[in-house]
């Protein structure tokens, strides 16, 4: 029967290895074949750096679980890095594992999907409460290994759970999922921290620059004084509150293109 999972040494660097994990990550396939949980962990120890790329809708959550622990392990015990490649999808399960690496890159076509651990369950009442509690400790779980990669609260992180929350490439970098999109769309380095341009894209921070500009130029020269003081953006009958937007404006507009520039852009 095959795998979900595929992992070889790198043609470019045999030391190192490729994981490929498409499809479904079903349990019959990695529990049915006995060998196939060693199998997997013999093959990565084997290897230096591993990256993974993932297009994957989820599955077994066990499964997933045990590909996440077996990943951590190699980058913890120092045998080598690991770098997750988001290509298309990494939902349910497949975005746990996804939490395994040491980077994580997505394209900018790929998406997240992360919600609460879900199962088909028969019995009386007694059985379907306890049905819903395993599935409650296994969210607990799952919050965990989101908790360790995005720095969120667990509280932050449940309800994330439970709205069954998809993310683009841009809000998985955003929200702390994921490094970087792969292509230089979205690079932390042109993330600007200030005011409300906290979680700015360069495009974003860009038009805000223009915006200013814009509104500079435009200004009605009557509101300018005929004799202008030292400083001709700045009008002596000016409300206080005015002046203080006005500066608070230019300053985000300087560290944007600061920034900017330090980007590359």
């Amino acid at each position: 029967m095959p795998r979900f999972w595929n992992l070889i040494p790198d043609t470019e660097a045999p030391e190192d290895g490729v994981l490929d994990i498409e499809g479904p990550i079903a349990e019959e396939v990695w529990w049915g074949d006995e060998c196939s949980s060693r199998e997997f962990k013999m093959a990565l120890k084997g290897m230096k750096n591993v990256t993974v790329h993932i297009n994957s809708p989820g599955g077994d959550v066990m499964a997933g679980a045990e590909i996440y622990s077996a990943l951590r392990e190699h980058s913890l015990n120092g045998e080598g890095r690991v770098k997750v490649i988001i290509t298309a999808l990494a939902a349910s399960a497949a975005s746990v594992v996804a939490m395994a690496g040491d980077e994580i890159l997505i394209s900018p076509v790929a998406y997240m999907m992360i919600h609460n651990p879900w199962t088909i369950a028969m019995g009386d009442a007694k059985e379907m409460r306890k049905t819903a509690k395993t599935l409650d400790e296994i969210s607990e779980g799952l919050i965990t290994a989101y908790e360790r990669r995005t720095g969120k609260s667990r509280d932050e992180l449940k309800k994330m759970l439970e709205n069954e929350t998809w993310m683009s490439a841009t809000r998985c970098v955003e929200e702390g999922f994921a490094d970087s999109v792969y292509g230089g769309e979205v690079r932390a380095s042109a993330m600007v921290s200030a005011s409300s341009m906290t979680r700015a894209t360069p495009e974003e921070v860009r038009k805000l620059c223009q915006r200013w500009e814009k509104a500079h130029a435009e200004r009605d020269p009557e509101e300018d004084p005929k004799d202008p003081p030292e400083d001709p953006e700045k009008d002596p009958e000016e409300k206080p509150e005015e002046e203080a937007k006005r500066a608070a404006i230019k300053e985000r507009a300087e560290i944007a293109a600061a920034a900017l520039a330090a980007a590359g852009y």
